[in-house]
C-alpha cells in the first residue's frame, strides 16, 4: 500500500516581508506544488494523498485560490486527495469548509470529523481535525479505541508533539508514541514545515514548498510504502519545492577577501530560483567594506530575491583608510567626527553601531564614480 504524505501547503500565504513580484511569485509556487504533488503521487504509483492541515493559510482564503485548488486536484481522477484542516484552516472557517464541501470534486474527500474514512477495502484513515486554532488538548487520543478490523492503520494529525514543540507556538499536546500506543500502521502529521520523523512511524511531511530560511530539509513530500498491516513503513523523501531558500551567516575579518568568501558560498546555478538572505558579521575596513557592498549590489538580480544585511558587521579601524574618503576640507572633517565616534570609551554600543553604519555608508559613497 502506497500513498503519499504533505501538509503545511499554505495556500494564498501573503509572504510581506518581500516586494511584490517576489510575493506573486511564491504564491503562485504554492498552488502549482499541488500539480506537482499529484505528478509525483502518480509516478509513485501511490492510491492517495494526505494533506495534513493548512492547505490554506487563513481561514477565509480568497475565493479563486479555493477554486483553483478544487480544480488541480480534480485533474487527477486517479488520485484521492485526502484534506483535514489544520491551525490556519481550522474547522472554526465554517464558511471556508462548507463551500469546499460544496464544491470540491468527487475524488476530494474531507477529514472534518475524528472518524474513521475507509479508503477502498484494505485503508482505515483516522483523521485527527483541529476545531480551532489552538485546541489544547491531544485530538489523537480517540485513535486507540478506533475500529478498524484488519485495515492498514493510518493515523492524521496537526500539531505539535510533546518534547518537540510547535511551528506556529501552539500547545505541543500529541504524544511521541501515539502510533504505538494506538496501534497505527503510520501517523501523518502536519505544523512543522520541515520533514523531520518522530519514530520509524511517526512522520512530519514538511511543507512541500519552502517558506523560511529555518534551514529545513529539502522542502517536498513523503512517499510512504507499507508492506502489511503491523509492518514498519518505508518513508521515502520526495523534493517538491520550487524555491531554494538560503540563509548565509558570514563572519569575516580583516586581511582576507570577503568578495571571494560570499562567492564561494552563494550557488553558481539556478540563482533565479534562489532566495537569499546574507548577514554579514565580524569587522572588516572600509575598502573591504566597499567591495562586498558593491558585489552584493551587482550580483542582487541574479538572485529571485537577496538581502544583504550589514548592520552587525564591525569596522576595523585603520586611520589610512579615511584618506581615500579625503586628506582634507568638510569631508575629512565628517570621517574624522565618525572614526572617532567608533571608539567604545565613554559610549554606548548601540551608538558605536550607528557611527560605524554611517562612516561605511560614507566611506562608500566617496568611491562612486561621479555618473553614479
Amino acid at each position: 500500500m502506497r500513498f503519499f504524505h504533505t501538509a503545511d501547503l499554505h495556500l494564498a500565504k501573503p509572504f510581506g516581508r518581500f516586494d511584490a513580484d517576489t510575493q506573486a511569485a511564491l504564491r503562485t509556487a504554492r498552488l502549482d506544488a499541488l500539480r506537482r504533488l499529484g505528478d509525483a503521487a502518480r509516478a509513485g504509483k501511490a492510491e492517495f494523498i494526505l494533506i495534513a492541515g493548512d492547505t490554506f493559510d487563513a481561514e477565509a482564503p480568497p475565493s479563486k485560490v479555493v477554486r483553483r485548488a478544487l480544480d488541480v486536484m480534480g485533474d487527477y481522477p486517479d488520485l484521492q486527495w485526502i484534506l483535514m484542516p489544520g491551525n490556519h484552516d481550522s474547522l472554526a472557517a465554517v464558511d471556508l469548509w462548507e463551500r469546499i464541501e460544496r464544491d470540491k470534486p468527487e475524488n476530494v474527500i474531507l477529514a472534518l470529523t475524528p472518524e474513521v474514512i475507509e479508503i477502498g477495502d484494505h485503508v482505515a484513515i483516522l483523521p485527527a481535525p483541529p476545531s480551532v486554532r489552538n485546541p489544547g488538548v491531544d485530538l489523537t487520543d480517540w485513535m486507540t479505541d478506533a475500529l478498524t478490523s484488519k485495515r492498514f492503520r493510518i493515523g492524521l494529525a496537526h500539531g505539535g508533539i510533546l518534547d518537540f514543540g510547535s511551528e506556529e507556538g501552539t500547545v505541543a499536546v500529541i504524544r511521541p508514541d501515539r502510533a504505538e500506543l494506538s496501534n497505527l500502521d503510520y501517523l501523518a502529521l502536519g505544523d512543522w514545515h520541515g520533514q523531520k520523523s518522530i519514530t520509524p512511524r511517526t512522520w512530519y511531511s514538511g511543507s512541500p514548498e519552502a517558506d523560511s530560511f529555518k534551514g529545513h530539509a529539502e522542502a517536498g513530500a513523503l512517499l510512504v510504502e507499507i508492506t502489511a498491516p503491523g509492518d514498519v513503513p518505508q518513508v521515502t523523501p520526495v523534493p517538491i519545492g520550487q524555491f531554494d531558500w538560503r540563509l548565509l551567516a558570514l563572519d569575516f575579518f580583516a586581511g582576507t577577501d570577503p568578495v571571494q568568501q560570499l562567492t564561494e558560498a552563494l550557488p553558481a546555478s539556478d540563482r533565479d530560483k534562489t532566495i537569499v538572505r546574507f548577514e554579514a558579521t565580524g569587522r572588516l575596513g572600509l575598502l573591504e567594506q566597499s567591495q562586498l557592498r558593491d558585489t552584493c549590489k551587482q550580483i542582487a538580480d541574479d538572485f529571485h530575491y537577496f538581502e544583504a544585511i550589514f548592520d552587525r558587521l564591525g569596522i576595523e579601524q585603520a586611520v589610512d583608510d579615511l584618506d581615500l574618503i579625503a586628506t582634507g576640507g568638510a569631508l575629512r572633517a565628517a570621517a574624522d567626527s565618525l572614526f572617532e565616534a567608533t571608539d567604545l570609551q565613554g559610549r554606548t554600543a548601540e551608538d558605536v553601531q550607528i557611527a560605524q553604519i554611517a562612516l561605511t555608508h560614507l566611506f562608500h559613497i566617496s568611491q562612486q564614480e561621479p555618473s553614479q
